[in-house]
């Protein structure tokens, strides 16, 4: 099916989705070079689709793109089926995805168009695993979660990490730990836009529809690879990391375990088996000060987020319940410019040499790995610098390599295992790397 435009931002007047048009704009000349990349952009107000447009700066579109305009909103099915019957490929960026993004998809898959978004909601992306990984199949289309801060670099992360651990030393990887760092340069501090803010309020007070989901969903159980990974609950201080750290509570877990099930539980996406491995994620937090506040506010947060008068509260008071961090302004540019990341994970497996004497996993349970590795994903500012380059070279993915993505609803690992997207990314400044070589 011939299509009209090769990718749609829907969401584009967002906060993010605006970022994420001028990465488009910025990269799409070296990434097809010699080509037009045909590019619109959605939303549900034509008056601010035209004002963005009005306002690129010629100094970031050296590719000189015309983005086109679509006026699609989530709640009218036929303006949606309308929008992706046009596009070969949808980035949403309109959240929250519990409430908008089911309608993206559907109508990506009733009309051919593949899809990615930047969501980091666990019910959300399970819940359309769920519903329409088979009909997504059926249509030979690819829906891919998660391909932003949520979760590439986690979920690419661990991916890297089990093959430099089969390549350096034809290991078996057991277990992965990661530890997650924000690092700030300078004096202006950290602010993130009031969107994530309520997708964050939302995403806790559903929690019990998320255990009630996977209950429903009955994925595979993961099988354990050597003795059973130690998950600390509680806050501690880790010296490797040099940093007191918290369980990750964001969507990466939840991710990690999600690609893994997927390629137990469907045979046809035998071409990207990897070997399953425990895992546990943690935020590094720098000084006890810092700790204690974030405790603080995270438990009145979760204690909050339970009940409909407490969502309405926190929403209604963003920089109250987050010490100024979360607002409707967002980060300014030097914030943005002063802020980066790094994943760092700790690997552990099994030599050959030790295979060959424990044949069977249930003998290597009780036997220590003897081989380990660190790995290290790094890159600007998370939440809309480094979210905009991840999500945007995943969907010219689909442009470059289509042959190589399976179909169905994925995650970023299943979805670009046997593609370039790592080396694409390195070259946008998503640092992977092997911090220290695979040894016994």
């Amino acid at each position: 099916m011939k299509k009209t435009f090769d990718i749609t931002i829907f969401g584009a007047t967002g906060f993010t989705g605006g970022f994420i048009l001028l990465e488009v704009l910025k990269t799409a000349p070296k990434t097809f070079p010699g080509q037009q990349l045909r590019v619109a952009v959605a939303g549900r107000s034509r008056e601010r689709l035209e004002r963005l447009v009005a306002s690129l700066p010629s100094t970031e579109n050296a590719s000189g793109i015309n983005p086109a305009i679509i006026v699609a909103d989530a709640t009218d099915e036929t303006s949606m089926r309308a929008m992706c019957r046009a596009s070969n490929a949808v980035i949403a960026a309109a959240g929250p995805f519990r409430f908008l993004g089911e309608a993206v998809a559907k109508a990506c898959i009733q009309e051919k168009s593949h899809y990615v978004d930047i969501t980091g909601e666990p019910e959300f992306f399970e819940n359309m695993t769920f519903k329409y990984h088979d009909q997504a199949k059926e249509a030979q289309v690819s829906i891919v979660h998660v391909c932003g801060f949520d979760s590439i670099p986690a979920d690419m992360g661990v991916l890297y990490t089990k093959q430099q651990l089969e390549r350096t030393r034809n290991a078996l990887p057991s277990s992965i730990e990661m530890f997650f760092k924000l690092h700030v340069a300078g004096n202006a501090g950290v602010a993130v836009h009031y969107a994530t803010y309520e997708t964050a309020v939302h995403g806790f007070g559903s929690a019990a529809m998320l255990r009630q989901l996977r209950r429903t969903a009955n994925r595979p159980q993961i099988p354990k690879v050597g003795p059973v990974l130690q998950v600390n609950p509680k806050p501690h201080w880790v010296h490797k990391v040099a940093a007191y750290t918290v369980p990750f509570f964001f969507a990466d877990p939840s991710v990690i375990r999600l690609s893994q099930q997927l390629v137990l539980q469907d045979k046809d996406l035998q071409s990207v088996r990897f070997p399953p491995v425990q895992f546990s994620a943690y935020i590094c937090i720098p000084s006890f000060k810092i700790l204690a506040t974030t405790i603080f506010a995270s438990t009145m947060f979760g204690l909050l987020a339970k009940y409909e008068w407490g969502r309405k509260l926190l929403l209604k008071h963003p920089r109250l319940f987050t010490m100024g961090v979360f607002s409707h302004e967002g980060p300014t540019k030097q914030q943005l410019a002063e802020t980066s990341f790094s994943e760092t994970f700790f690997a552990e497996g099994f030599s050959k040499e030790l295979r060959d004497k424990h044949p069977d996993i249930e003998t290597l349970r009780r036997v220590k790995p003897d081989v380990s590795i660190v790995t290290s994903v790094s890159g600007p500012e998370p939440g809309y610098v480094a979210t905009s380059k991840m999500v945007v070279q995943a969907c010219y993915t689909f442009l470059l390599q289509k042959e190589m993505v399976p179909n169905g609803v994925l995650t970023p690992a299943v979805a670009f295992a046997r593609t370039n997207l790592i080396e694409r990314l390195q070259e946008q400044g998503i640092v992977f790397s092997t911090v220290q070589d695979a040894s016994k």
